[in-house]
C-alpha cells in the first residue's frame, strides 16, 4: 500500500470510529429508561405502606431484593463509566490544515523552489496518514471500553430485573 492508499484507509476507520461512536450514545440514552423502569420496581417493593403490612419478612425475600438492589448499584457504576471519561480526537479544522500546508510549502521553499511542491504534497500526505492513524487508535480504545462498560451495565441490570421479578414472589406470599 503506499501512502495515499493507507491515509484513505485510516480516513475510512476514523469516520467509522466516530459512526460507532454515535451508536454507542444512543445505546446509552436507551439505558436510562430501562433505570427508570428497574427503579421503579425496587421502590414499589420498598414502597412505606406496604412494608407496614408484612408482619414477618421473609429471609428468601430480604436476600432478593438486595441482591437486585446490588446489582442495579453495581450497572449504575458500569453505565457511569460508560458515559463519562472519554476524550476522542477529531481532525483539526480546515484552517488548521491549510496554515500547516502553507508553513510546510514556505519550509520547503526556502530549501529548494523547484521541489518544494512535491515534497510538501509528501509531507502533508504523510502529515494526514498519521493523523488519521493516531486519532483512529484513540478513538478505537474509546470505544472498546465504552463498549465493554455498557455491556457489564446491561447484564447488571438485566439481572437486577430478574432478581426484582423473582422477589416479587416472596413479597406478595407474605402479605
Amino acid at each position: 500500500m503506499d501512502i495515499s492508499e493507507r491515509k484513505d484507509f485510516y480516513e475510512k476507520l476514523y469516520f467509522h470510529e466516530l459512526d460507532i461512536r454515535d451508536k454507542l450514545d444512543q445505546r446509552l440514552k436507551l439505558s436510562m429508561t430501562v433505570f427508570a423502569i428497574i427503579g421503579a420496581m425496587a421502590l414499589y417493593l420498598f414502597d412505606d405502606s406496604r412494608r407496614d403490612k408484612i408482619q414477618d419478612v421473609s429471609c428468601i425475600f430480604v436476600v432478593l431484593y438486595f441482591s437486585a438492589c446490588i446489582s442495579f448499584l453495581a450497572s449504575i457504576i458500569f453505565f457511569i463509566k460508560s458515559w463519562y471519561g472519554y476524550t476522542y480526537k477529531m481532525l483539526p479544522d480546515a484552517v488548521t490544515l491549510e496554515n500547516y500546508y502553507q508553513d510546510t510549502f514556505n519550509h520547503y521553499m526556502d530549501i529548494d523552489e523547484r521541489n518544494a511542491q512535491n515534497w510538501t504534497n509528501e509531507s502533508f500526505k504523510e502529515y494526514l496518514l498519521i493523523t488519521f492513524r493516531d486519532y483512529v487508535a484513540a478513538n478505537t480504545v474509546n470505544n472498546d471500553k465504552k463498549a465493554y462498560n455498557l455491556h457489564l451495565s446491561n447484564s447488571a441490570i438485566l439481572i437486577a430485573f430478574f432478581l426484582y421479578l423473582i422477589s416479587y414472589y416472596p413479597y406478595y406470599s407474605i402479605l
